[in-house]
């Protein structure tokens, strides 16, 4: 709602698509077009109520997956290809304003067939309405190269003729910069006052504006390249609709279950059937998806967590300032997801996986520091990528790798995924050496070196295994790759805040660094990774890596991982 008016958005799906066969549903990046829709219409600041029109139960069920409202069906009569999208929306509120009994003053139509406007795009149409007052605000782009001037007729001979008479162009040709700016609907937005649509039976009325947007949010999909190009904007970050955010849905939580339970675990346990069946005690909740409200009542009455590991969300004082809980367990070996120093305050015991001696029979997160380790030296996700482009051995100068015999390896911080990084490399002949001030002398045939400097400089390759803390935190930064041996390939498998990431992209940028892979960004839980420095640099650049945070993510790893905090919590709690 806004300034007291209500606002209701319509999203029409019908299942007799032409050209592209179930269309409205079509996967996009994974996600069915229709999702798309529904992210931004669900994130619009102002629309009081969502609702699908559709005559087609499978658009119907994947659209009430999503969020969306399926309030009745459309009849198959205003299902045509004839059928006026004037006609079918005036059918949705009337029948939607019946059963709710609320007059809307303001209808907005969102087709399926522009995926990349966003929830913004939405609210910048809405506040053009009320603050103009106007009839209608429809969403339209800069026809840009395709400009009417430009248009052609082509006779069956194939003659060319001008098209537009009105605009003719010259016969020089025509210069952009010459021609006057020329919008075209791009079919995103049809933003109009209720009574337009009954009284006029129409979605424009006399005075319409018009909502610009740019080309890149203008893709209307019609045939299959659109898909295709849409495809390519989605896999390049050009999406800010996020349809799979929708789809972890909280559980709904039963109160009566709370009592007599100790322990809470909210960690989706969907692949692990065995572990549910242990988990499955009296003294135990589970609950794989729950909403923060209904999270902060749980640990009132509970003294132990078993959390997740890498949440949506801050473990700080808004989730625990009216806790009751004794400890927390979380599955891994890092902490940077959970406020230690309100802990403290609250006297609440943080249990990780870092002193828990079997953690040593983890392997998954030194196997993929590993698996990085090689794959940037060898170029080997460039080359994928360059097939996927259709090239072979074109382009060979780009895709040329290193061997890996008598590489030097350079591993700061020798605890597990260090030592374990140090053993995997022996076979291959890697040479390998390390700094940690903790420990005293030299292990599993890597060279403990006396310091940093001396270790970089005779490195090719730089692993960084430390963990985050008040001494670690921002330790790689320009005064780190100053000292580091010139194009030499750089590996982040620890936490993203150890690094200042302006300086890593500067080493990038200057030879100093030939390729860098990292599997942690900084501020994960709490920022939109598109606003990360590395993120954005990643995608103008194919010398950086990005992988989001998966090291540990096998099943084996999360297994073993849920079953040490899970008997740990339980060791503190005396159960």
């Amino acid at each position: 709602m806004i300034k007291n008016k209500k606002i209701l958005a319509i999203i029409q799906a019908r299942g007799g698509s032409k050209s592209i066969p179930k269309k409205n549903i079509y996967p996009i990046s994974g996600s069915p077009l229709i999702a798309y829709t529904i992210y931004a219409a669900k994130n619009s600041s102002y629309i009081d109520d969502l609702i699908v029109s559709t005559d087609d139960v499978k658009i119907a069920e994947v659209a009430k997956n999503y969020g969306a409202k399926i309030p009745f069906m459309r009849p198959k009569s205003l299902a045509r290809d004839t059928t006026t999208s004037a006609d079918s929306l005036r059918h949705a509120v009337t029948n939607y304003e019946k059963i709710t009994k609320i007059k809307y003053d303001y209808i907005i139509e969102l087709p399926c067939v522009s995926p990349l406007r966003t929830s913004n795009d939405i609210d910048e149409a809405i506040r053009l309405i009320i603050k103009k007052k106007c009839d209608s605000v429809i969403g339209v782009c800069n026809t840009g190269e395709k400009h009417p001037v430009r248009l052609k007729r082509l006779s069956k001979k194939k003659q060319i003729s001008g098209f537009c008479r009105e605009y003719p162009e010259p016969l020089a040709g025509s210069r952009r910069q010459d021609l006057e700016p020329c919008f075209i609907r791009n079919g995103s937005i049809y933003l109009m006052k209720r009574d337009l649509i009954f009284f006029k039976k129409n979605r424009h009325g006399k005075n319409s504006l018009g909502y610009e947007m740019p080309q890149e949010r203008s893709v209307n999909i019609d045939e299959k390249f659109d898909l295709t190009m849409v495809e390519l904007l989605v896999k390049n970050g050009n999406c800010n609709n996020f349809p799979e955010r929708l789809i972890p849905k909280y559980n709904k939580l039963n109160k009566d279950k709370i009592n007599n339970k100790r322990i809470l675990i909210t960690y989706d346990l969907s692949n692990f059937e065995k572990l549910k069946k242990i988990f499955n005690q009296k003294e135990v909740l589970q609950v794989d998806k729950i909403s923060k409200k209904d999270l902060i009542q749980v640990l009132k009455k509970v003294d132990g967590w078993l959390c997740f590991a890498s949440p949506k969300y801050k473990i700080d004082d808004k989730i625990l300032k009216n806790s009751n809980i004794k400890f927390i367990s979380t599955p891994s070996t890092g902490t940077s997801h959970i406020d230690m120093n309100f802990c403290k305050k609250k006297k609440i015991k943080v249990l990780s996986l870092k002193e828990n001696k079997k953690i040593l029979k983890i392997k998954a997160s030194s196997e993929y520091a590993f698996s990085m380790m090689l794959m940037t030296i060898k170029n080997i996700y460039n080359g994928a990528s360059y097939v996927k482009m259709g090239y072979w051995r074109e382009v060979e100068n780009k895709l040329r790798s290193h061997e890996f015999a008598k590489k030097t390896v350079g591993i700061l911080g020798f605890g597990r995924i260090g030592k374990n990084i140090a053993k995997f490399s022996r076979p291959l002949n890697f040479k390998t050496l390390f700094y940690d001030p903790h420990i005293k002398k030299s292990e599993f045939g890597c060279k403990k070196m006396n310091s940093l400097q001396e270790m970089l400089q005779l490195s090719d390759v730089v692993v960084v295994a430390v963990h985050l803390n008040a001494q670690t935190k921002g330790m790689v930064d320009k005064s780190f790759f100053k000292f580091v041996k010139k194009r030499s390939f750089f590996i982040n498998i620890s936490r993203g805040e150890i690094i200042n990431e302006t300086d890593l992209i500067q080493a990038i940028k200057s030879g100093a660094i030939e390729r860098a892979s990292v599997d942690v960004i900084s501020n994960e839980q709490t920022r939109s990774i598109k606003l990360n420095k590395l993120y954005k640099f990643s995608k103008e650049s194919d010398r950086l890596i990005i992988t989001p945070h998966i090291a540990g993510l096998t099943y084996d790893s999360e297994r073993k991982a849920l079953t040490y905090a899970f008997k740990e919590l339980k060791r503190y709690l005396k159960i």
